[in-house]
């Protein structure tokens, strides 16, 4: 029998380990799940503790008798039998999700695209779901965390550890407004088998996933084929013929998943009305706030660049740069580095 079954049959994981003591004390010997003796291990002795820790420090623990456990996530093949979470739990259950994933080391305009149609899905009443790697799901996490702050960040690790450690500040935002999930014990390193485990979750969770950028080898395509088994939307933004950052987002559209140029493309595949807040409408821009966006182009630039080019002075430089960001026209990155979100500028 399986773990999962278990825990679907008997509804939480202290009935179950009743009814292995039950079973053992009738037949005076191991019941087996998965094929191996089904033991109290010596960490049962701490579980008090541990679960004090939990409490103490805002993690809820939740397996799938709990009435907290997403129903869509219940549903998939291999469901995990308990997730930690931490944050606004409530998420898990509420509104109709979507995953954004794509490269680690994406270019600069899949960054953008990843930020901008986060944030104004997430505008639009959509949580976003991603996995707070580098690249395309930090800057999904960033757009939606600047809209309404709905955002679901699934780890490849135990919920106390901050992987890539570039990432803590997003991780702390997630907490106060989003949610952090794993389904990985407290401790658990980033081990790389890890988060191909992950990544059926982060499908799982979502009524359809976005794929902003990938090539070929892009671990992103694994997340598209769990959506693909799990009956879940894949859908896709396309790249400029033989791109190689673009080539796995190519070919999943050649294979049928839906082509998608704009937040309003995936609002209609997932059936939900575009909002007044998902519709592109964007803040008046001073000459200066235009020039700079023209010095930043695609590229990543730096504070001291785009004060030679404008020729301006430092302070004003820097109140331009300010009103970018609440524009949220620009996006800006440790030591003074900035990058112009997609749809400003050009």
């Amino acid at each position: 029998m399986q773990k999962a079954a278990l825990l679907q049959k008997y509804c939480t994981a202290h009935r179950v380990l009743e009814m292995q003591k039950n079973a053992e004390a009738a037949f005076g010997k191991p019941f087996r799940v998965d094929g191996e003796p089904f033991v109290m291990k010596k960490e049962m002795a701490n579980a008090q503790r541990e679960f004090e820790f939990y409490k103490e420090n805002h993690i809820e623990v939740i397996d799938m008798g709990s009435s907290l456990y997403p129903d869509r996530l219940k549903n998939i093949p291999d469901p995990p039998v308990v997730i930690f979470a931490c944050g606004n739990s409530s998420l898990l259950r509420r509104g109709v999700p979507v995953g954004i994933v794509g490269s680690r080391k994406a270019s600069n305009g899949g960054l953008n695209l990843a930020y901008s149609v986060a944030r104004r899905l997430s505008i639009n009443d959509v949580s976003v779901v991603s996995g707070l790697a580098s690249g395309i799901d930090s800057f999904a996490h960033r757009g939606a965390l600047d809209g309404s702050g709905a955002t679901i960040a699934v780890l490849g690790n135990g919920i106390d550890i901050v992987y890539p450690r570039e990432n803590r500040e997003v991780y702390e935002r997630i907490k106060q407004t989003g949610v952090l999930v794993s389904e990985f014990p407290l401790g658990t390193r980033p081990l790389k088998w890890n988060f191909p485990k992950r990544n059926r979750i982060i499908s799982g969770l979502s009524v359809g996933v976005l794929i902003v950028e990938a090539a070929l080898t892009s671990g992103a395509l694994i997340t598209a084929q769990f959506a693909l088994d799990q009956g879940r939307e894949v859908m896709a933004f396309p790249g400029r013929a033989a791109s190689e950052n673009f080539g796995g987002n190519n070919r999943l559209i050649k294979e049928g998943a839906h082509l998608v140029e704009s937040a309003e493309d995936i609002l209609q595949i997932i059936g939900k009305e575009v909002g007044e807040g998902g519709k592109s409408t964007r803040m008046a821009l001073t000459p200066l706030e235009e020039d700079i966006l023209h010095v930043i182009g695609d590229d990543r630039v730096s504070l001291e660049e785009i004060e030679k080019v404008v020729k301006k002075p430092i302070s004003k430089v820097l109140s331009a740069l300010i009103m970018l960001e609440l524009k949220n026209a620009v996006v800006r990155y440790p030591g003074k580095i900035f990058s112009r979100v997609s749809g400003y500028g050009e």
